[in-house]
């Protein structure tokens, strides 16, 4: 995910172009907008107007948001713990078998115990499916903050006004400023735009126009800064440049840490129930490489994405946390009978709209009993029978000479008359053994 939203920052503005553009996303990056601006006028209101504070609170108000999902998918991880052991004994069961037969039995048997312990095996996925466009918007809109609050942004827009047509594409950062390049794209330029990258650009300018850009970018400095860091630069400018810069090394060693100790909470949450997921051995690698990806993007990306990662993992640990001692207190076999009373009854429900009844795990053996079935091989000597005229009935009839039956008969007959019989599962020939 962190690959796809630097993908989209690469592709253009938070306002234009890349993944920014597409539908729902776009939308919900409108809204959060908006969520900014309100968040950044009550700082103004209390006397704290900082870009700090309203990436801290805008990251709060958004996992305040998702909250419930986040706790379905506890819940979701929680018991599919459980379920894991039953599980793993069905696919030890079918364990080389590739024939459709085998597979069809394998997926009915597992839908059968997820059906049990009363879980969906799509609510994982769908949870994090709903999840993923709304934190990309979120990510759209912290890396340019500027641009939906309309004090913060007059200070760059001020700044674009003095450039007005002098070239400014020879600076480091500036390589895409045009004449026709839109204002608010221009300030999404300047909102990443390195403290050394504004000396350069200075540099350009004398008199009036100078002093103009020399006082804006103080007020835009004072409100980019939290704790001692410029949220507009990134950590390794700013541990480079020294100072007190250093303490921006912070960022990217909290983000990675919390992101670890996360895993780790979750991890302790599953194994505590005796179940493992089958895919721990794949993602035991992407676990710990993931903590070290977020270190190495908040180093280089701008210290605002870097100050979100590290609030929402830290308001993360501290929810798996809280999911995990409650947990501890559940009573998980009363906690599993009551989500399996609370599928059934949702799928009374279903049935009953349809005009069904009988018990859902009932059904469920049924189909999938009936679907097995119609589709186990069937022996030779029931091939034979079979009348290929189009009807699926059998007959007692003699099929026409150098049909497929008469053939498939005569092939019966010489299994029989030297000591062949049929193997019922495959429908193949097989010597008979005598004793």
């Amino acid at each position: 995910m962190i690959n796809f939203m630097v993908a989209c920052a690469s592709a253009g503005a938070a306002t234009s172009g890349g993944c920014y553009d597409w539908p729902v996303i776009k939308q919900i990056i409108i809204l959060f907008g908006y969520a900014v601006e309100y968040i950044y006028k009550f700082l103004e209101l209390i006397g704290l107007p900082n870009l700090g504070l309203c990436i801290i609170l805008l990251t709060i108000v958004v996992k305040l948001i998702l909250l419930p999902l986040t706790v379905k998918q506890q819940r979701f991880t929680k018991l599919s713990s459980y379920a894991q052991p039953e599980i793993k004994a069905i696919q030890a069961k079918y364990q080389g078998k590739r024939d459709n037969y085998s597979m069809q039995a394998m997926q009915e048997e597992t839908k059968a115990v997820y059906a049990k312990y009363g879980i969906s095996q799509t609510a994982g996925c769908l949870q994090s499916f709903i999840q993923f466009p709304i934190i990309i918007a979120l990510y759209g809109v912290i890396r340019n903050i500027p641009i939906y609050v309309d004090s913060f942004y007059q200070y760059y827009a001020n700044v674009v006004n003095t450039i007005g047509d002098t070239v400014v594409n020879t600076v480091p950062g500036l390589q895409g400023w045009t004449a026709e390049l839109a204002d608010t794209d221009k300030v999404t330029l300047l909102c990443s735009l390195p403290a050394k990258s504004w000396n350069a650009l200075m540099e350009l300018f004398t008199n009036g126009n100078l002093t103009t850009i020399q006082d804006n970018y103080a007020e835009i400095t004072k409100l980019n800064t939290f704790l001692g860091i410029n949220l507009g630069d990134t950590p390794w400018n700013l541990v480079v440049g020294g100072g007190i810069g250093i303490i921006a090394i912070l960022i990217p060693i909290i983000s990675g840490l919390s992101q670890w100790l996360s895993v780790k909470l979750s991890q302790a949450s599953t194994q505590a129930t005796g179940g493992q997921d089958p895919t721990a051995a794949s993602m035991k690698t992407m676990n710990l490489m993931m903590p070290l990806i977020s270190v190495f993007f908040c180093f280089t990306l701008n210290a605002s994405i870097g100050l979100y990662w590290c609030v929402s993992s830290l308001f993360q640990v501290l929810l798996q946390i809280l999911i995990n001692k409650h947990y501890r207190k559940v009573d998980m076999e009363e906690f599993i009978k009551a989500n399996m009373e609370k599928a059934e009854e949702k799928a009374k429900r279903k049935r009953e709209k349809k005009g069904v009844s009988g018990s859902a795990l009932s059904q469920a053996a049924n189909t999938s009993t009936k679907n097995m079935q119609s589709q186990a091989p069937r022996s030779l000597a029931d091939k034979a029978k079979i009348d290929v005229s189009g009807s699926s009935k059998t007959s007692n009839t003699p099929p026409p000479a150098n049909s497929l039956a008469a053939k498939a008969g005569l092939v019966q007959k010489y299994n029989e008359e030297h000591g062949m019989d049929v193997d019922e599962s495959t429908g193949t020939a097989r010597k008979k053994y005598k004793k």
